[in-house]
C-alpha cells in the first residue's frame, strides 16, 4: 500500500537513550500507511546510540552534536522540517500502530482544526502497559484553571500554520514547554480531542518526569506568569487567574514535595493558599510533610504525577 495524504514531520530530540530509542523509531517507521518526514536529532550521546542510529542507514535522517537542549533541537527540526502536520516524539516515547493514519483521516475531514490530541497509554522500562494518560474531552478554561495538563504530548499533533503564528518551543523551559505550548495554543486556536489511542508514554528511572521532578515546579510558576501577562488573554480568561495561581502553586507544590525539598513544597503551598484558600488538610499536608510524610506516600504507591485538578 503506497502512503497518501498530508506529509506528517516528526522530529525526535535525544540524549543517551539507547535503552530505548529504538522502539520510538520502529514505531514511526511503521506508520507505512502516511507519508512521513522523521528526523533525530541527538544532542550527543556516549551511550551506543549514534552506533544504533549508523545501523539504519538511509532509513533514517538523524544528526548527532552537542546542541542547547531538548527544546532547542525540536525548534531547530521543526524550522527545518516540510511537513504538513508537525509533533515530537521524546527518544523514549512511541506511537501505536495505524496513529499517524487516524490523525491524517482527522484532520481532511476537519480543515478548521488546528491542533488535536488523542488517547495515551503509561509504559514502564519493558513496554508493559502500566495504565491510561488522564486525557480528558478538550476545555481550554478548565485546562487553564485546573493547571493539570491533560493534553499528552505523544499524541498530539497540529497543522504548520500554528508554527506560523503562534511560534515555537520556549527554550529557556526544559520540563513543561509541552504544558507552556498548549496554554499559548489555546488563546487563539482551535484544538480537538480524538478519543482514540495513539501513542505511549514511557515511565522509567532516568525519565525526567521522575529523576527530575523538582525542576517541574519553577516552570509552572513561570508558564503562568507569561500566560496571565499577556495582552490578548479574552476577559473570561482573565478572570480565571486568581484560581488559576492558586492551583498552579499548589501543582509546583506537589512537584517539590516528590523531589524531597521540603522547604520549596511549603513555600509553594503557602504561597498558593495566599491566592486563594483551599481545604486546609491539603496545605497542611504540604507544609508540615517531610521525609516520614514522603516516605508514607511512597509506601502507597504515590507517584509525582498523579496530579488531580484541585476542588475549593
Amino acid at each position: 500500500m503506497s502512503a497518501t495524504g498530508p506529509l506528517f514531520s516528526i522530529i525526535t530530540p535525544s540524549l543517551n537513550q539507547c535503552a530505548y530509542i529504538s522502539h520510538t523509531i520502529e514505531s514511526v517507521l511503521a506508520q507505512r500507511e502516511v507519508r512521513v518526514e522523521f528526523r533525530v536529532l541527538d544532542g550527543g550521546s556516549a551511550d551506543g546510540t549514534r552506533e544504533l542510529l549508523r545501523g539504519y542507514g538511509d532509513r533514517l535522517d538523524w544528526v548527532s552534536e552537542p546542541d542547547g537542549g531538548q527544546s532547542a533541537a525540536i525548534n531547530r527540526g521543526w524550522r527545518e522540517a516540510q511537513g504538513e502536520i508537525v509533533t515530537y516524539l521524546n527518544s523514549d516515547d512511541v506511537l501505536l500502530p495505524g496513529a499517524l493514519r487516524r490523525v491524517a483521516d482527522f484532520f481532511e475531514q476537519h480543515p478548521e482544526v488546528e491542533a488535536v490530541y488523542g488517547d495515551c497509554d503509561y509504559v514502564d522500562e519493558r513496554g508493559a502497559v502500566s495504565g491510561p494518560y488522564p486525557t480528558r474531552p478538550y476545555d481550554y478554561a478548565r485546562l487553564v484553571r485546573e493547571a493539570v495538563n491533560y493534553i499528552p504530548q505523544p499524541a498530539t499533533f497540529f497543522r504548520r500554520r500554528v508554527l506560523a503564528s503562534e511560534g515555537y518551543l520556549d527554550e529557556s523551559l526544559q520540563y513543561l514547554m509541552d504544558f507552556d505550548y498548549w496554554l499559548r495554543l489555546g488563546v487563539r486556536h482551535t484544538v480537538v480531542y480524538l478519543p482514540e489511542r495513539l501513542a505511549a508514554l514511557r515511565l522509567h528511572a532516568d525519565a525526567k518526569s521522575l529523576h527530575a521532578v523538582g525542576g517541574f515546579a519553577p516552570e509552572y510558576i513561570r508558564i503562568y506568569q507569561k500566560l496571565f501577562a499577556r495582552t490578548d488573554l479574552p476577559e473570561h480568561l482573565c478572570a480565571l487567574q486568581t484560581e488559576a495561581q492558586r492551583n498552579c502553586h499548589y501543582q509546583a507544590a506537589y512537584c517539590a514535595f516528590w523531589a524531597r525539598d521540603f522547604a520549596a513544597a511549603r513555600r509553594y503551598a503557602l504561597q498558593a493558599w495566599r491566592y486563594a484558600p483551599l481545604r486546609p488538610r491539603r496545605t497542611l499536608a504540604l507544609t508540615m510533610g517531610g521525609p516520614l510524610a514522603y516516605a508514607w506516600l511512597r509506601r502507597r504507591g504515590g507517584h509525582p504525577f498523579q496530579l488531580r485538578p484541585l476542588k475549593s
